[in-house]
Parts: C-alpha cells; sequence; structure tokens
C-alpha cells in the first residue's frame, strides 16, 4: 500500500511540475484545474518542491497604473530553473566547447576555447577543467556544485568510462576519463565517443526528433558516425559502433584530401569556399570529397536501414551543397524514400548531447528532473500494434 502511495504522490508532483513547465507563472486554483488534483494537495506539493528549491513564490504584483488589487490576491508559483545545472562538454581536437544548461534543459551559458592538436594529453586534460570552471563561473557556481558532468571524447570509450583508443588524441587512450573527471569536479560524470554524443542531441532537439531509427553522420577533418535503433542509441558491446574509420575501404582524411595537415583550422572552410567561387581545383577536391562521403552514407544506409540519415559537424556548416554533393554518390534505389537531411544543430551537436546525457545522469539521482525538461528527454513512440513503448 506505502508503495502505492508513493507511486500516486509521484505522479501528482510529476503533473504539477509538467503545468509549471508550460506557464511562466501559476496560481494555486490554476493549477489544481490543470491537474484535476485538490487544492489541499497541490497545496502540499509546492511546498516540498518549494523546500527543494525547484519552485519559487511570487507575491501578488501592483496593477499597471499603481494601485492595488481589492482583497487578497492570490500568490503565483513558478520553476526556478536555477535550482541546479549540468555541464556538457565536446573535448575536439582543435576546439573545446562548453555548455551550461538548467534542469529544464534550457542553455544558459556558452564557451569555446581553441586548443592545438599538440596539446599533450595532460595538459588538455587541465584546458577542459579550467574551460568548465570559467563556464560554470558565468553562473555564479563551482563544478561541484552542478548536478553532472558529460563529455564528448573523440575516440572508443568502453562502458566504464575508459577511452580504449583515440587516434587523434593519442595521449588520451586508455585513459579513465570518468573517474579523473568525477574525482575533480566531486560530481557525477559520463563520457561517451562524439559521434554519438551529437547523435543523441539530434535525436533529442534536432532534425531526428521522434524518429526511431537514425544514422548521424558526424563529418568534419575525420568522419565518424552513430547510430538510433528503435528509439535507443546504439553503442555495441565494446562502444565501438559507427567506428567507420576503422574500415580501410572507407577510410578517408579530411584535411589530407582538402587541405595540407596540420594547417590553419579555416582551410578546410576555405576549399569550400573558393569551389562555391569558381575555382576548378577545389571543386574537384571537394567533389572528391562528396564522392568518399557518399560512400560512408552508402554502406550505413545498406547496413541499417534507417528512417533517416543526418549529416552533422563542422562541415554541416556548407549547407545545402553538402547533400546535393553527397547524393550524387549514394546508390540506394531500395531506399529513395529515406531522407538525407542537415544537421540542425550544427557544431554544438556534441555539447548538446553531452547535456542531454548529463541531464540523465542527474535524473536517476532525482527522477522528478525528467518532468522539467523540455524537451522530454524520453518521448513514448508508437509500436506496430499501436501501443507505446
Amino acid at each position: 500500500m506505502a508503495s502505492d502511495s508513493s507511486a500516486e504522490r509521484h505522479a501528482n508532483t510529476v503533473g504539477v511540475l509538467t503545468a509549471l513547465r508550460v506557464d511562466a507563472g501559476r496560481r494555486l486554483a490554476e493549477l489544481a484545474q490543470a491537474t484535476g488534483l485538490s487544492r489541499p494537495t497541490v497545496d502540499s506539493i509546492l511546498t516540498e518542491l518549494g523546500r527543494l528549491g525547484w519552485v519559487e513564490q511570487r507575491e501578488p504584483t501592483d496593477r499597471s497604473d499603481g494601485t492595488r488589487q481589492a482583497g487578497r490576491p492570490a500568490r503565483t508559483y513558478r520553476l526556478n530553473p536555477d535550482a541546479g545545472f549540468v555541464v556538457g562538454v565536446d573535448v575536439g581536437v582543435n576546439l573545446l566547447t562548453a555548455v551550461v544548461a538548467d534542469i529544464t534543459g534550457t542553455t544558459r551559458h556558452t564557451a569555446t576555447r581553441p586548443i592545438s592538436r599538440a596539446t599533450s594529453g595532460a595538459d588538455r586534460r587541465t584546458a577542459v577543467q579550467s574551460l568548465v570552471a570559467d563556464t560554470v563561473a558565468e553562473l555564479g557556481i563551482e563544478p561541484g556544485e552542478t548536478l553532472a558532468l558529460s563529455l564528448g571524447v573523440p575516440g572508443i570509450v568502453d562502458p566504464s568510462g575508459r577511452v580504449t583508443l583515440s587516434t587523434v588524441i593519442p595521449d588520451w587512450t586508455g585513459f579513465h576519463v570518468e573517474k579523473h573527471f568525477g574525482r575533480w569536479a566531486g560530481v557525477p560524470v559520463t563520457v561517451a565517443n562524439d559521434a554519438n554524443m551529437a547523435t543523441l542531441a539530434e535525436h533529442w532537439m534536432g532534425a531526428a526528433r521522434l524518429v526511431d531509427d537514425v544514422v548521424y553522420v558526424l563529418a568534419g577533418r575525420r568522419t565518424r558516425a552513430g547510430i538510433i535503433v528503435d528509439g535507443r542509441l546504439h553503442t555495441g558491446r565494446h562502444g565501438a559502433a559507427g567506428e567507420i574509420g576503422s574500415i580501410p575501404e572507407l577510410y578517408f582524411d579530411t584535411e589530407e584530401l582538402l587541405a595540407t595537415p596540420g594547417s590553419d583550422p579555416d582551410a578546410i572552410g576555405a576549399v569550400f569556399r573558393a569551389a562555391r567561387g569558381g575555382d576548378a581545383r577545389a571543386a574537384a577536391l571537394v567533389e572528391e570529397f562528396y564522392l568518399r562521403l557518399g560512400r560512408v552514407v552508402e554502406f550505413l544506409v545498406k547496413t541499417f536501414d534507417p528512417d533517416m540519415v543526418v549529416l552533422g559537424g563542422g562541415l554541416s556548416l556548407a549547407g545545402t551543397p553538402l547533400v546535393e554533393g553527397v547524393e550524387r554518390h549514394v546508390e540506394r534505389p531500395a531506399f529513395r524514400t529515406m531522407p538525407l537531411v542537415l544537421s540542425q544543430l550544427g557544431p554544438e551537436a556534441v555539447a548538446l548531447g553531452a547535456v542531454r546525457s548529463a541531464l540523465q545522469l542527474a535524473v536517476r539521482r532525482s527522477p522528478l528532473i525528467a518532468a522539467l525538461v523540455t524537451p522530454p528527454l524520453h518521448v513514448p513512440t508508437p509500436t506496430a500494434t499501436g501501443g507505446q513503448r
């Protein structure tokens, strides 16, 4: 009986939080009407949420003409997004990105910091820590005061949070990212491959939202992929799913193809701009890139038969020409209805996916947080029989 009562209380609290989430401020009577709960029940829930710091009371305000309302006007209640924060980090080869979001999933601050690819593994760890500390400081808190920290890293990450192989940051091969940053920050930490993080973000709030089977191709200086099957990220037993660069026939280095290795980070973008400007040599290089990327997309499409393929990463900024160029080199007679689309999140997708991962980690400790996040972290999808899963 006690468990039934607890479950009912949880469901009622979720109802109140959901009602508050969709409105900037509501009175007690309005919340009771919106949730179908009694006023005493809503009042009790608001008192508990206030104790947790999740809900704020607002005293009645004067009218715009400066006069007060007759009688005793009711207080209003609103969510307090400052009740908790999470941090998502994209540990790129040349650029570090950190995004701080509040408990509703709203981005509150974003910061980037260039880093040399020659930076040692130890110095890169220090640089990540410095960026995280500086970013959360903008909101007046320290890393240890956040709810969770999540990092997307280039390489294969095992289920324990250890990098088993990183060809672009070789010093991090064997590095237990989760344990290190957990000790440093003193909060729950999760870590995953950067392409997987970007895939999570696109499925959460981007072009692939509400799509059950997705292939996300992260096209940058190197190409890798993330895979959603039946609404869930598929990482494989060893965390290596989507590491298409390990297949010799599909491997290519974008930097070696389009620019001089070790050149300015904008060198690849300059080639795309030159191609648009009519430079024949640049156009030929870009078309070769489309051919190579098209082979990758074709392989993934024929292997997973997804509902959608999303092209993301830094090179997705090339826009529609990227989609059109890849389409020219993809043979898919049996897959003509499958859309090939651009990411809606661009270069921030990895960090936003890390935010989503950090929110999920926070939800494990406080399940009610799931009712605050927009878009929701878990969206039921219809099954073949018309039910939901």
